[in-house]
C-alpha cells in the first residue's frame, strides 16, 4: 500500500445510542463496545502525558460531516475523556433530554464516533503498521424510541446515510492521527429501539417468548418503550407507545444534591449510573466514607419506580393477552430493586432481564436482524423487520448461550 493510499473495508455495525451509554457491536457478537453519552468542546490544547491507554477512553475526535451544521460539533471528546471536562459538557439531561434523539446533534456526533472506533479497532494492526487513512462502508443497524419512529424515521436516515462522514482521532493513542471516512447502508433501515431487544431475548432465553403474549419496557435515561406482542412475536402497534421517564433529570438531582456538600463528588450522571448499578451508596475520599447517598438515592429512585411502573400498568390493562411483562435496559437495571419492592405488594407477573445482558438488548437484536439481512437478502426492503437468526446466539456444543 503507497503510503498515502487509504485502507478500503467494509464493517457490519449495530449501534444502541443510548442517552446514557452508547452501546456498539461490529462483525461479530463479542466485538462490543460502550462509552458514555457526554461530549464536550474542549477548551485550550490537550497534552498527552503518555501514548498508552485504551483509545476507548481517550476519544478525542474531529468530525466533519453534512448531517452536522455546527461548527462548536467540528472538535469534541467523547465518553469517558469529556466527563470532567473544562469545557462547554454536554450530556442529555435537561433541555437536551426535551429534544429528539433523532434531532440532537449529539446523536450523530456519538454515532460518527462510535462508528470510526469500531473501524479502527477493526483495523488496529493496520494501523499500528502506519495506515492513517481508512475509507470505510458502514452497515449500519440502529434505532429510534417508539415516540418518534413514524415521525422521524425518514429524516434520520437521510442524516446517516447522505455523504461521506469524516473522523479525525487528534490525540486518542494508538489512533492519533488516523482519518476514518464513513459511507453509511442501513440494510434495515431505522429500528425500534424496543423491539429489537425482543429478538435478542427470544434467540438467547432459555423460555423463549415467542409462545407469549407479553409486554416490554426498554427504560433508558430518558425514554421509555413500551411494546407489547401477540403469540409468535406479532407486534401490537395499537398499544405499543413511548413516553418520557427522565432518569436522568433524577440522576442530575441526586449528583447536584451530593456536590452541594461543597466539592465535586460525582462528576455526571454517568459516573453515577454506574454507582447505582453497582450498589456503591458511599463515596470515599483518601479513605473514608465522605457522603452516604442510601437515603437521597432511594428517595429519588422510589418516585421514578413508582412513576415507571404506573404508565407499565397503565399500557399494560388494556391488553388482555399480555400475560407477563419485561422490563430492560440500562435504566431497568437501576431501578430494579424499587420497582421490585413497589410489585411485592401487588404481586403482578413482572420479570426483568439479566443483568449482564440487559444494556446491551437493543444492540444485539440489532445486530442478530442485521447479520441475518446481510446473509439471507442481499437488497432488503426498506422498513422490513425479518425474523431473528436465533442460531447465531448458539454456542458450539448448540446450547443456549445464557
Amino acid at each position: 500500500m503507497a503510503k498515502n493510499e487509504a485502507l478500503v473495508t467494509t464493517i457490519a455495525l449495530s449501534m444502541d445510542n443510548g442517552s446514557s451509554h452508547i452501546k456498539g457491536i461490529y462483525d461479530a457478537l463479542d466485538n462490543t463496545f460502550i462509552f458514555p453519552n457526554v461530549v464536550s468542546q474542549p477548551v485550550g490544547e490537550r497534552f498527552l502525558l503518555t501514548e498508552q491507554g485504551n483509545p476507548l477512553d481517550f476519544l478525542d475526535v474531529q468530525i466533519t460531516s453534512p448531517a452536522i451544521e455546527s461548527e462548536q460539533y467540528r472538535h469534541v471528546y467523547v465518553g469517558n475523556l469529556a466527563i470532567g471536562d473544562e469545557g462547554v459538557v454536554h450530556e442529555i439531561v435537561g433541555d437536551k433530554a426535551a429534544q429528539k434523539k433523532a434531532q440532537r446533534p449529539e446523536t450523530m456526533v456519538t454515532l460518527l464516533t462510535g462508528a470510526a472506533y469500531a473501524v479502527a479497532k477493526k483495523h488496529e494492526a493496520d494501523i499500528r503498521r502506519g495506515v492513517k487513512r481508512i475509507k470505510a462502508a458502514v452497515q449500519l443497524g440502529t434505532g429510534l424510541p417508539i415516540s418518534e419512529i413514524a415521525k422521524f424515521r425518514t429524516e434520520f436516515a437521510a442524516k446517516i446515510t447522505e455523504g461521506v462522514h469524516s473522523v479525525s482521532f487528534v490525540t486518542t493513542p494508538v489512533y492519533k492521527g488516523v482519518t476514518v471516512e464513513l459511507e453509511f447502508s442501513l440494510p434495515i433501515d431505522i429500528g425500534i429501539d424496543d423491539v429489537s431487544g425482543v429478538y435478542d431475548i427470544e434467540a438467547t432465553s432459555k423460555s423463549p417468548l415467542s409462545h407469549k403474549g407479553f409486554g416490554i419496557a426498554d427504560v433508558g435515561g430518558v425514554d421509555m418503550d413500551i411494546a407489547f406482542f401477540r403469540p409468535g412475536l406479532e407486534l401490537d402497534q395499537r398499544h405499543s407507545t413511548g413516553t418520557k421517564i427522565h432518569l436522568n433529570d433524577a440522576l442530575e438531582n441526586i449528583r447536584n444534591e451530593v456536590n452541594a456538600e461543597g466539592e465535586e463528588l460525582i462528576a455526571n450522571t454517568a459516573e453515577l449510573t454506574q454507582m447505582l448499578v453497582n450498589k456503591e451508596y458511599e463515596i470515599y475520599r483518601e479513605g473514608k466514607v465522605v457522603f452516604d447517598m442510601t437515603n437521597l438515592v432511594n428517595r429519588h429512585m422510589r418516585i421514578l419506580a413508582e412513576k415507571v411502573l404506573k404508565s407499565a400498568r397503565g399500557a399494560w390493562k388494556h391488553v388482555r393477552y399480555a400475560n407477563e411483562f419485561w422490563f430492560i435496559g440500562g435504566g431497568a437495571i437501576v431501578l430494579q430493586p424499587w420497582i421490585e419492592k413497589l410489585n411485592a405488594e401487588l404481586g403482578l407477573p413482572i420479570r426483568f432481564d439479566a443483568v449482564e445482558y440487559s444494556q446491551f438488548r437493543n444492540a444485539r437484536g440489532t445486530f442478530l436482524l442485521l447479520s441475518h439481512a446481510l446473509e439471507t437478502q442481499p437488497e432488503v426492503a426498506v422498513g422490513k423487520q425479518p425474523a431473528a437468526d436465533t442460531s447465531a446466539a448458539k454456542t458450539e456444543d448448540g446450547t443456549d448461550s445464557n
